[in-house]
């Protein structure tokens, strides 16, 4: 058959590649340490769900229908609502479009303003989905480098000597997935000067935005609505990867033009899904979030303790933010002659334990892995990453 040439440039998920190989081992009953997951390990709130089939019961028609492109007015002034409780700024339902997952939403802003030959700037290591798009639609990536030993944070000389005139985007998430690391305020605030003297977009991807540990999370569309658009999702905080929905904070003319955009991809993002969002935002989100942060907060302690235990030469951060820890296995791989796709194979076949190779988030993620403390329980945490230093000292 012949096949596109441009979809050529969108490789394989090596996320997925992963995932598939857990399910067949899975079936065949083996006790997989599940590291490489990018979804929350707790479900979504029973109560919740519980209403939500009354309410389905009750408004079969209208959770059956379309909705507006934008998404239903209930759900955009309840969004608009929470976004302003929680940033302390006035968002308007105007500003609101409720997408089908963040992935649409990432999407549609990139053909929403990239042109062919226009410059994108991007942090290295960085979410998998972001340079193939980009790539795809014909405009040209400019990468900055960014390491554990700084937090996984660009230094400001490097933003700046990063954007030009040709810049039309800067894509920045935060927190990050796959590092788990949080952008320094001072380094958001520069990005949006830059953004304004240069006259590009913010694309900032804050999907983890309430799964903090320390600290608060900085919203950048404080600084400037125009030049930032703000992508969020329904996939993390209230566990509903599944339900594919998320939505963008952005000028509301920014909403009307991505809207032309939308209306020939899906007309409208999942209705089921939109009516159970705004059970939740309306009821259950303040306590939902109560009761799993400290079992995230647990599970993250857990991960961090048990690399400096057993991993002692491990470069590592302990995330402030997120659903994941990104060590730097360097000192160990490099004396095995080992990369870090070698070595991610190796502990799945060999000690079942599932994690993603960082080279899988760009050159920058050379030498490190993956790891999710979403879904294992601490003690199962420290028996995994034990079971990583055995595998790490057999090949020696």
């Amino acid at each position: 058959m012949r096949f596109s040439s441009r979809a050529n440039l969108l490789p394989g998920s090596r996320i997925r590649h992963v995932l598939a190989q857990v399910t067949e081992l899975r079936r065949r009953g083996a006790d997989v340490y599940e590291f490489h997951i990018g979804q929350p390990g707790l479900p979504p709130s029973k109560e919740m769900l519980k209403d939500f089939c009354k309410l389905l019961l009750e408004k079969s028609f209208e959770v059956s229908s379309y909705t507006p492109v934008s998404g239903i007015e209930e759900l955009r002034v309840a969004i608009s609502e929470d976004y302003t409780y929680y940033s302390g700024i006035k968002i308007n339902v105007e500003n609101i479009l409720v997408t089908t997952g963040s992935s649409e939403a990432i999407i549609g802003t990139l053909l929403c303003l990239l042109d062919l030959n226009d410059e994108v700037v991007m942090l290295n290591p960085e979410y998998l989905l972001y340079k193939p798009i980009v790539q795809y639609l014909g405009a040209k990536v400019r990468e900055i480098r960014v390491t554990v030993d700084n937090e996984f944070n660009p230094r400001e000389e490097e933003l700046k000597e990063a954007v030009s005139r040709k810049t039309k985007v800067m894509i920045l998430v935060n927190p990050d997935n796959p590092t788990g690391a949080v952008l320094r305020e001072e380094i958001i605030k520069l990005a949006v000067d830059l953004a304004r003297d240069y006259n590009f977009y913010i694309i900032y991807d804050e999907a983890y935005k309430h799964l903090y540990y320390e600290g608060n999370h900085t919203y950048a569309v404080k600084y400037d609505l125009e030049h930032v658009i703000a992508l969020n999702t329904f996939s993390k905080d209230p566990a509903l990867p599944g339900w594919r929905l998320g939505y963008i904070v952005a000028h509301d003319e920014f909403v009307k033009f991505f809207q032309r955009v939308k209306q020939y991809v899906n007309i409208n993002a999942p209705t089921p899904a939109q009516y159970l969002a705004l059970l939740y935002l309306r009821k259950y989100k303040r306590k939902y979030l109560e009761e799993t942060l400290p079992i995230y907060r647990e599970r993250r302690d857990a991960i961090y303790n048990a690399l400096v235990k057993y991993l002692p030469e491990v470069k590592v951060i302990k995330p402030k933010a997120g659903l994941f820890i990104f060590p730097n296995f360097e000192n160990y791989l490099k004396k095995l002659n080992m990369s870090d796709d070698e070595f991610a194979v190796g502990l799945l076949r060999e000690k079942n334990v599932a994690v993603v190779p960082g080279s899988a988030f760009g050159d920058g993620g050379k030498y490190h892995v993956r790891l999710s403390f979403a879904k294992e329980n601490p003690n199962r945490i420290d028996e995994g990453i034990e079971r990583i230093a055995k595998y790490l000292v057999s090949k020696l």
